[in-house]
């Protein structure tokens, strides 16, 4: 953004980060950039900000996204001259206009953190914009070859949302402090044009919302049924071999099951992702959940036996003790026939959650990146203190990953990596590669090496010989042969 020169704006998606390379995740999937900068990539995104500051010393550098909103201490010794405050759909367009129309960036805008002082300060914006208010994705200005790099398991993949926004308050994620615990709906036309839009090679769709089909009665007749009516009648015979993806909660799926059901028969949808979060209801009250133990086996059990692959999803507390893990394994064991597969996330305290908060009272030096690095918060590692021993901690997480995900050749799995091979060659040098991810998952040697790379030593203290328990290798058996590998990990 020079003066004297083409007025433009820039997005750059940063790169991932380190930590989810050195488990191989990229190789289970890869989703199109509709994200900006987490906590876990900061290092990535100020490399990129210093760069372009080497090239262009005078271009104006924005960052976004829920990092540097909730954390901008981290990143004032980057290059950015701005940050952008939560939701910023409006608050960017504001600005990008301000630039068309002048030719120059501000050195503050309402919205936006600037620098005063030695420190950020912020410019109240303007209110949230309605999701149905935006226009939509524009997948068809990708070239082709790009699609080649978006996938979810054995299918290249597509992704947007039909909302944001999430009413629960867990005490692990920030949505809810971003929008005000309100949910916003795309507008019908704008879904239908990201389906549209997207090339003949896309036969996977992964809706990235916070908790899909969490609405009001009056917004799901709005846009959920006529979609449905409309990928049952047009889209889906144009398109065939189509699944769909989405992600929510089990109560919900309870409460709009017959809906669910119609999606799952009618409506190509395939895979479900629950936030199971807990395996007692103690756990799930202490995330703040407000969900059941109970809930989440029957919707498990209710969407499976309708035709969906379930992903259960878990948040491991860093005070979990041994008979909690135990916990976790017998439900594992004891609702295999239902869930296909499972992932797994330590209750990492993001900056912006009720989590980082409290953490910060016994551990102030989470709030020092010095100390405590961006890539530390990449959810597979242990910020506060463990109440087990930290390497029995990682050998305990690693455990739960081999019970999850135990070898499984079924006849779906490899007529799935056949369509793959002959429809989507490309992805065969990705997914070949997939092994090493549940390899890393289930080593706990892998996490230590995590551990020690991105924060030293910290919290890894010597190792009491009286808590240490060498697990049984009949327990290593795992495979990434499984149909739909679902992504891990989404960012909380």
């Amino acid at each position: 953004m020079n003066p004297g020169r083409p007025r433009g704006v820039l997005l750059i998606e940063p790169d991932i980060n380190p930590v989810a390379r050195r488990f191989s995740l990229p190789n289970i999937a890869n989703y199109p950039p509709i994200s900006l900068t987490f906590t876990s990539n900061g290092d990535e995104a100020i490399g990129v900000a210093a760069a372009i500051r080497s090239i262009s010393p005078t271009t104006t550098i924005v960052f976004g996204g829920t990092a540097p909103s909730e954390d901008p201490a981290s990143f004032w010794d980057s290059a950015a001259d701005l940050i952008c405050c939560r939701n910023g759909d409006a608050a960017f367009a504001a600005l990008a206009a301000e630039v068309r129309e002048t030719g120059r960036a501000p050195a503050r805008f309402p919205g936006f953190f600037h620098r005063d002082d030695g420190r950020w300060v912020l410019d109240p914006g303007p209110p949230a914009a309605p999701l149905a208010s935006l226009r939509p994705y524009a997948w068809h200005l990708l070239p082709n070859r790009y699609w080649r790099e978006y996938f979810q398991g054995f299918r290249p993949t597509g992704m947007s949302q039909t909302s944001e926004g999430c009413p629960y308050d867990c005490t692990f994620c920030t949505v809810w402090k971003t929008h005000g615990r309100k949910v916003s709906l795309a507008s019908l036309a704008n879904v239908q044009h990201d389906f549209n839009s997207l090339p003949a090679s896309i036969r996977g769709f992964f809706f990235a919302d916070d908790i899909w089909m969490q609405a009001s009665e009056r917004q799901i007749q709005e846009l959920y049924d006529p979609l449905l009516e409309w990928m049952a009648s047009d889209f889906l015979p144009r398109r065939g071999d189509f699944w769909l993806t989405v992600e929510t909660r089990t109560d919900l799926y309870l409460r709009e099951e017959d809906r669910f059901k119609a999606w799952i028969r009618r409506g190509g949808l395939k895979r479900i992702l629950f936030g199971v979060e807990a395996v007692t209801d103690e756990q799930l009250k202490n995330f703040s959940k407000r969900n059941t133990v109970d809930n989440n086996i029957e919707a498990i059990r209710r969407a499976a036996e309708t035709g969906a692959i379930v992903t259960a999803q878990f948040v491991i507390p860093c005070d979990a003790t041994l008979a909690y893990f135990d916990e976790m394994v017998r439900f594992l064991k004891t609702h295999r026939r239902w869930i296909r597969t499972s992932n797994f996330t330590v209750a990492t305290p993001l900056p912006g959650t009720d989590l980082y908060t409290e953490s910060l009272k016994v551990s102030p030096e989470l709030a020092d990146r010095k100390a405590v690095s961006h890539p530390a918060f990449s959810l597979f590692t242990a910020l506060t203190p463990t109440r087990l021993d930290v390497r029995e901690f990682y050998e305990q997480v690693a455990r739960v990953f081999r019970a999850a995900n135990q070898i499984h050749f079924s006849v779906d799995a490899q007529r799935q990596v056949f369509r793959m091979a002959v429809q989507s060659p490309w992805l065969i040098r990705r997914l070949v590669k997939a092994p090493l991810a549940l390899r890393a998952l289930t080593d706990p040697r892998t996490f230590l090496d995590v551990h020690r790379q991105v924060q030293g030593d910290r919290l890894l203290g010597p190792r009491p010989v009286t808590s240490y328990r060498p697990l049984p290798s009949s327990d290593i058996a795992t495979s990434a042969t499984r149909a739909g590998m679902a992504p891990s990990s989404a960012q909380r």
